[in-house]
């Protein structure tokens, strides 16, 4: 067993050399395997953290709101919020800060999940700031006619004031001197460049240069300018145009646009300022040179008070009259039938129901514009002989038995046969229109892709186009083209059934 020892020993040398080998290339093996799966997993690390940035650079936030909001809305954090949108969704102008739109105001409607632009908003404390189009009544043009102001109410006409028009000609003309009354209760929207009597200076004010007592108007005349001394009992605080002023803006109908537009090139044009409460209109003869010494006549009878209702209307309505006259004369208002309450049917006249015109005798009577073609042709009696400064209501009905657009229907007094005292009173818009049918009320409205104000436009339709109405979402409807496209119409542009 001794001499068995070294001769062992020295087989293990070589066993434990190649052992430490074998160890030493594990070793390297799994060092080798340890960096190759450390540096894979670096690499899907940059990967999927340069997956990340790209995301985030394709993607935004904007400001869109949480419902639908009406115009004039002040804007807060209940009731708009912060919303991911990829870059190509991104509308221009979008706000992407809700600080950028707290605590402003909505000038138009906003659809929910609609984004908000900067241009849709004002500041709070002018919530109602508007174009010159958005205070134009529908159906009507904005004109700016020039007027002489030293002639016209001294300059103290202001907007939402309503004004009749007269026209002054000379021989050259229309053969003759000559005025007469162009149109009557007219809007005024602006006065210069103001739209808001806040926008005006005041009597008595800083502004004005002048006081209660010693007030003067520099305005132009043809010669030159003047100071038209206001009197001592002109109260503080009314506004007034400045003095460079001499243009006032109106809200007329497209026929009357024409004719103003005539009349300013070749006469001269004045107002004059209407009571504020008084829509009445009157019958009145040109004036010429002759009429200049011939006593003034006052019409023998008045009417004070009109309701034509409802304004809205479908077959098978009623739509009711009611007028209120006044016997202004000395003498009796003879009167004839048919007696008041008396119903027409759509399309009927007081000549086919047998109620043909004694002279002398006096009616009232309901006029539209274009829907009929005989003149006034729905008339009721007084129900009796209307003694010297009585008044009485005389009521009436016509039954709609067709569908029509938009038209504006009046109450007027006439002297039968021919000679009307008085029209245009009370003027109201009626519409008889299906459910599913619309009118446009605005020179061209646009058809959009969808609901939103920041949709594509499709197309533009023009006033008093019918459209069919397929569908509704907040305050936009779906509508059908003439040609049968679809599309989308804000409900400002547009009358319907039932609106």
């Amino acid at each position: 067993m001794i001499n068995g020892g070294p001769k062992s020993s020295g087989r293990r040398g070589p066993r434990l050399v190649l052992a430490i080998a074998l160890g030493a290339a594990a070793a390297a093996g799994v060092y080798m395997y340890v960096g190759s799966v450390q540096q894979t997993a670096q690499q899907s690390a940059r990967a999927a953290a340069q997956q990340v940035t790209t995301a985030a650079a394709t993607r935004a936030r904007v400001v869109v709101a949480k419902t639908t909001l009406p115009a004039q809305t002040v804007l807060t954090q209940d009731n708009v919020e912060l919303r991911d949108v990829t870059n190509d969704a991104i509308q221009p102008n979008a706000a992407t800060a809700l600080n950028d739109v707290q605590g402003k105001a909505l000038t138009v409607p906003v659809a929910a999940s609609q984004q908000i632009l900067t241009p849709f908003l004002a500041n709070a404390d002018q919530p109602d700031v508007k174009k010159l189009a958005d205070l134009v009544p529908a159906g009507k043009r904005a004109m700016s006619v020039t007027f002489t102001e030293l002639n016209t109410a001294g300059g103290l006409v202001a907007p939402g004031d309503y004004v009749d028009v007269i026209g002054v000609f000379n021989k050259t003309t229309l053969g003759k001197d000559q005025s007469m009354l162009l149109l009557q209760d007219i809007l005024v929207l602006a006065v210069a460049q103001n739209t808001s009597v806040d926008q005006l200076p005041r009597q008595g004010s800083s502004a004005s240069g002048s006081s209660q007592t010693q007030s003067a108007l520099p305005l132009p005349t043809r010669g030159g300018s003047t100071s038209v001394p206001l009197p001592q009992s002109t109260p503080a605080n009314v506004p007034f145009a400045p003095a460079q002023t001499r243009t006032v803006t109106l809200a007329v109908d497209p026929e009357a646009a024409e004719r103003l537009a005539l009349a300013e090139d070749y006469g001269h044009l004045r107002y004059i300022v209407r009571p504020g409460t008084e829509r009445t209109q009157s019958s009145v003869i040109p004036a010429d040179l002759t009429t200049l010494v011939s006593p003034l006549q006052v019409a023998a009878g008045q009417i004070i008070a009109t309701e034509i209702n409802p304004t809205n209307t479908k077959v098978g309505d009623t739509l009711d009259v009611k007028i209120t006259v006044r016997n202004t004369s000395d003498k009796p208002l003879q009167t004839m039938g048919p007696e008041p309450g008396y119903t027409y049917v759509q399309g009927q006249t007081y000549f086919t129901q047998q109620f043909a015109s004694e002279p002398g005798k006096w009616r009232v009577a309901l006029g539209s514009a274009g829907l009929d073609s005989t003149d006034l042709p729905y008339r009721w009696g007084l129900g009796g002989d209307l003694a010297p400064g009585a008044t009485t209501t005389i009521t009436g009905h016509i039954k709609v038995t067709q569908d029509f657009k938009t038209t504006n229907f009046w109450a007027s007094l006439v002297n039968e046969p021919s000679t009307v005292v008085q029209t245009g009173v009370g003027m109201t818009l009626v519409t008889s229109l299906p459910q599913n049918l619309a009118i446009v009320a605005v020179d061209a409205a646009n058809v959009r892709s969808s609901p939103s104000i920041a949709a594509s436009v499709l197309d533009q339709v023009k006033y008093g186009t019918e459209l069919q109405i397929i569908g509704q979402s907040a305050d936009w409807f779906k509508i059908k083209l003439p040609d049968q496209r679809e599309g989308w119409v804000a409900a400002g542009w547009i009358v319907t059934a039932g609106q």
